[in-house]
């Protein structure tokens, strides 16, 4: 799942950014309504932690300015305005859920997790392929009862593969859906990653091969002796 956070305090937005890729996500970071917009625009989020008090505005009219697009992610306002009309516009606004600050990081991460099973109510939770289980909203994966030992980008990897099992995957595809707009990826850091997940699959007996189509990407299969 990719986020984006729009918040000018830095120390809040590192510690935000360090709270959200540490349960799993791609954290992406903004200060300004205007450069929010932009990311929002060209890169396909799945939620927008947003503050109100931003150097350019009131961080609702991102909100707004999203309200009719069939792309928007879902919104959770966090901000420091708690009167209740506030909390009222917010809503009103188009905004999923609206939270105070300060904040519980546990009830942030929570609430996250209740936007986006509302937004995709048929969502299944754990996609399975072969021998492998991966829970999607506990961020981990298993053949059996074994868990597997996986580094985040892995597992963000092997999510985007499970999701499309069957069908290339194109590397922009996977590094969109691996990196953030902040990280550095030299050439071969994808290669790299897929070639210890694909040993780690191999090992697990996961019944799951991952096939490299040369210039084009990757696919995740089902082994033969698992059909």
């Amino acid at each position: 799942m990719r986020a984006l956070i729009v918040e000018d305090e830095p120390q809040l937005m590192a510690f935000l950014s360090s709270l959200l890729t540490n349960a799993g996500l791609i954290a992406d970071r903004t200060t300004t309504i205007d450069a929010a917009l932009a990311a929002l625009r060209s890169t396909p989020f799945d939620i927008a932690i947003v503050d109100r008090r931003l150097p350019d505005g009131d961080g609702l009219s991102i909100v707004k300015a999203l309200s009719t697009s069939d792309t928007r992610p879902a919104f959770l306002v966090l901000t420091a305005r708690d009167a209740k009309a506030d909390v009222i516009e917010g809503l009103n606004t188009g905004a999923d859920d609206y939270l105070i600050k300060p904040f519980e990081p546990e009830e942030l991460l929570a609430r996250l997790r209740v936007i986006m099973r509302r937004r995709n109510p048929k969502r299944s939770l754990v996609i399975t392929a072969g021998n492998l289980a991966l829970d999607l909203e506990g961020r981990c994966a298993s053949v059996g009862s074994e868990l597997l030992d996986l580094r985040r980008r892995e597992a963000l990897i092997l999510e985007a593969l499970v999701q499309r099992v069957g069908r290339v995957v194109t590397r922009d595809v996977l590094i969109e859906a691996v990196y953030g707009f902040d990280d550095l990826i030299e050439s071969n850091t994808l290669e790299a990653q897929i070639s210890r997940l694909r040993r780690k699959l191999k090992e697990a007996g996961a019944g799951v091969e991952i096939t490299s189509l040369r210039g084009i990407g990757y696919m995740l299969r089902v082994s033969e002796a698992v059909c």
